[in-house]
This record gives C-alpha cells, sequence and structure tokens, in this order.
C-alpha cells in the first residue's frame, strides 16, 4: 500500500493528472464480468431504509439498472421501498440471496451498521459482484488487511465507497487547488467534525446501552447482530439508527464522518499509511465512543511537503484550532471543515463543497477555480459495472486507504494521551502488543465472517 512502484500508487497517480484528481476504477476488463440476458445491472441492496433511500435516488432514472432484490433485517423497511418493475424479491438474511440467487443479480449495494461491512462486501466480492460499499468501509483495523486483499485479487470487478461529496463540482474544484499545489506545498492540515449528543443519529458520548426493549415481531434481532458474538440488547439506542455511537457497531463520530472529511487530503496529495497516532479525551471509550477527541495523525512528509511530517490535526465536538496562532481571521465557515494550511496560502473546505482561501492572512474573493469535469457519484460506477469506462473517485483500494486514518483516531480513543506507532504494510501497532491485542480486529460469530477469515 506504500510502495512507490505499486500498481494501485502508479495508478492513483496516473489518474489523478489525467483527471484532475479523480481516481479511475479498478483496472478492469471493459465487458461485465456479470452479464445477464437483459444487459441491465441487476442490483441487490442489503439495508434498504435510511441512506439506503439515497443510494435508489441517485441511481433513479439509469435506464440500465434494476433493482433485483433487497434484504433487511426489519421487515417493515420493505413497505418503503419505492414500486419497481419486476417486483423485486425480498431476503431478511443476505446470505440466503448468495445461496440461492446469485445468478439473479450482478452488483450489490452495502448500507448496514457498519460492523456488517467487510463480512458483506467480502462476500459479495469473493461471488464476482461489483460493489458499492457505505463508508466508513470497514470497521476493524484488520479488515482493511482483508478487503484490500480481496480487492487486488478481483480487479475485474468495480467498487465504489459512499463518499459521495467527493463528487460536488466545488469540492473537485478544491482538490485540484491543492493538488497543484496553486497554494505551495502543504504544511499541515486540521479537520473539526462536530460531537456526539443525543439526537437521531447519535447518543451522548459514553453513554451504556439503552434498557432492553422487547423485540418487535417485524425485526430479525439476531441477524441484526450478525457478526457478533454477543448478541447486544434490543433498544431504539441501537436501531434503526443510533447504533453509530457504540463501540460494537459504529464509529462515532470521527469514523462515521472521517471518509468525508479526510478524503480530500487523499484526492490531493496521495497520502500513505500513516506513521503514527495519539487521541486525546477526557476518558477512554467504552461501550459508547468517547467525546471530546482530539487525535494527531503523523505523516511521513518529504519533498512534496513543506515538512518532513506531514500532520492531521483530527478532532471531533466542534474543537477548532488557534486561528490567531495561524494568522489567520476568524474563518465564515463556522460548521465541519476540512482546513490545509500551505506554503504560501490556506483554504477550508465544508463537506457540501463551499470553500473559503486565504492568502497572507486576508481572505482571497477571486482565486481563479480550474474547470473540473462533472460526475455521477452512483451512475458513474454503474456504467462502469456495465462495460462503459468512467473515472471513479473512490473505488475501494483508495477507500480503505482513506478510512485508516478514521479508524485509527478512533481505536486510540481507548488509549487516551497514548502514542501508538502504525505499520500499515503489516496492518500493526508496533509498540503496543496490548493496542494490537484489543482494537485492531475482532472475532466474528460462527456463520458471518468475511469468507476469507472462516
Amino acid at each position: 500500500m506504500n510502495s512507490e512502484n505499486s500498481p494501485s500508487r502508479r495508478r492513483f497517480l496516473h489518474s489523478a493528472a489525467a483527471l484532475g484528481g479523480a481516481v479511475l476504477a479498478s483496472n478492469a476488463a471493459t465487458v461485465r464480468a456479470a452479464a445477464n440476458k437483459n444487459s441491465k445491472l441487476r442490483i441487490f441492496q442489503i439495508g434498504t431504509g435510511g441512506i439506503g433511500g439515497m443510494q435508489r435516488k441517485g441511481l433513479k432514472g439509469h435506464p440500465m439498472v434494476e433493482f433485483a432484490g433487497f434484504c433487511d433485517t426489519d421487515e417493515t423497511m420493505f413497505s418503503r421501498i419505492e414500486d419497481y418493475h419486476g417486483k423485486p424479491w425480498t431476503v431478511t438474511d443476505y446470505r440466503e440471496a448468495f445461496a440461492n440467487k446469485l445468478g439473479d443479480f450482478d452488483a450489490v449495494i452495502v448500507d448496514t451498521p457498519d460492523f456488517h461491512h467487510c463480512p458483506m462486501m467480502v462476500t459479495a466480492l469473493k461471488n464476482g459482484k461489483h460493489v458499492y460499499g457505505q463508508k466508513p468501509l470497514v470497521h476493524q483495523l484488520d479488515e482493511l488487511r482483508v478487503i484490500q486483499e480481496t480487492v487486488a485479487a478481483r480487479p475485474d470487478l468495480y467498487t465504489q465507497m459512499g463518499n459521495q461529496r467527493a463528487c460536488v463540482n466545488s469540492r473537485m474544484q478544491a482538490t485540484e487547488l491543492l493538488r497543484s499545489n496553486r497554494f505551495g506545498r502543504p504544511v499541515e492540515a486540521y479537520i473539526w467534525v462536530g460531537g456526539m449528543s443525543r439526537g437521531t443519529y447519535f447518543v451522548d458520548p459514553w453513554s451504556e446501552y439503552g434498557a432492553e426493549k422487547p423485540v418487535p415481531e417485524t425485526t430479525h434481532w439476531d441477524l441484526w447482530n450478525g457478526p457478533l458474538t454477543k448478541s447486544l440488547p434490543y433498544s431504539e439506542d441501537l436501531h434503526p439508527r443510533r447504533w453509530r455511537s457504540y463501540w460494537e457497531t459504529g464509529g462515532g463520530m470521527l469514523a462515521d464522518w472521517g471518509c468525508h472529511v479526510i478524503d480530500t487530503l487523499y484526492f490531493a496529495y496521495d497520502l500513505p499509511s500513516p506513521e503514527a497516532v495519539v487521541t486525546h479525551t477526557i476518558k477512554p471509550a467504552g461501550v459508547c465512543h468517547s467525546g471530546h477527541n482530539q487525535s494527531i495523525i503523523t505523516y511521513p512528509g518529504g519533498d512534496n511537503f513543506a515538512r518532513e511530517k506531514f500532520v492531521l490535526h483530527f478532532n471531533d465536538s466542534g474543537i477548532k484550532p488557534s486561528f490567531a496562532a495561524l494568522g489567520l481571521p476568524e474563518p465564515g465557515i463556522k460548521g465541519t471543515c476540512t482546513m490545509v494550511v500551505c506554503e504560501e496560502g490556506t483554504i477550508l473546505i465544508e463537506p457540501g463543497g463551499k470553500f473559503e482561501i486565504y492568502r497572507k492572512g486576508k481572505l482571497v474573493e477571486n482565486e481563479p477555480l480550474p474547470e473540473v469535469a462533472p460526475r455521477n457519484h452512483w451512475k458513474d460506477w454503474a456504467d462502469c459495472a456495465l462495460g462503459t469506462e468512467k473515472p471513479l473517485w473512490t473505488p475501494f483500494d483508495i477507500g480503505a486507504r482513506i478510512t485508516e486514518p478514521a479508524l485509527l483516531a478512533t481505536k486510540a480513543t481507548r488509549y487516551p494521551g497514548q502514542e501508538l506507532r502504525w505499520d500499515g504494510k503489516s496492518y500493526k501497532f508496533t509498540n503496543s502488543e496490548k493496542a494490537n491485542e484489543t482494537i485492531l480486529s475482532r472475532k466474528y460469530r460462527e456463520g458471518f465472517a468475511p469468507p476469507s477469515l472462516g
């Protein structure tokens, strides 16, 4: 993953130069790997509620896409699916589709809680299916290895991670400004996201599991628990959306938002694996993720950077740097932000694409902007799978690299203030066997492990 001469790295650099920072999809044949009689891309979607509706909307209107089947452990979600021609089939156990309906679909969309991602996506890839997978790409650090090895073994398949904001026109322009060193070489980066608090998607930091309630008859709770070796208590604090808050099922704010805000750095600078991570927080994450997290992630620097090390400061709870210390006024951007400090200027970028540029501490109103080709995050992936090669921003080989720092920052909350040295080639910590034993991987329940592990 770090080799200067690796095929992935060469392809990344070539496509970034040729396509204004975009990343070509995997080196696949021009003919689809899984053809079918009517030449349409037949999709099996796992996880239909919430974000699942956005994926269907993103593909709506594509004349060569049809949904063959749906899976959800909550049967009430099936009633919310739009009417589709051909009456798609439904299952509550995704494994049933791979066992009994493998010839009925060509591609898989995974829109489930994080802890299901790796088993489901690896199963799909091993069975020759193109895959669109939600972010963060995986839930465990060792699953980065699993997904990378699986992708490398199936270069004929097209993959895309769900960081759809990367295709916003203004974000692509901001990426190109950085990639072309318009502001000089990068010095350091600061990223801040919001904090966990009880609401639609999260509970408060350091919470315990909610009081156990009876499982509704329409919910298959055993299947929802899937790979977990110990079943969690059913409550609305886990299903349908607040699972993001908990250590066993989601990634808190850092992992949930990481792929939306760190990705620009990878598209612009083709970053290798981090060398080290240290996360400061009030007390370690427990059953629930922690809050007030301030993470420092260190990368190799060198000739393409202003310093020997490139440092990313990644915080949640809206913790911002001192703008005065950086020679900047209070910016107009108030919420979640990616800020890249370069030798000759600084750029602040919102997830939605708005950005501000500062030179010599003053806001620049008339910076010439590069032209970028329009991209369609969902339909471009479908077109690639159908045999029409198009540039994709985040195939899984790049998506795994973007997920890596988000997971490192998150997992390090179990060891507040302790700097953990990371070996990205071996997918392990070099200075803490305890960290390798406790935050690197998980055990999977029999029957739910990624195929490569069981």
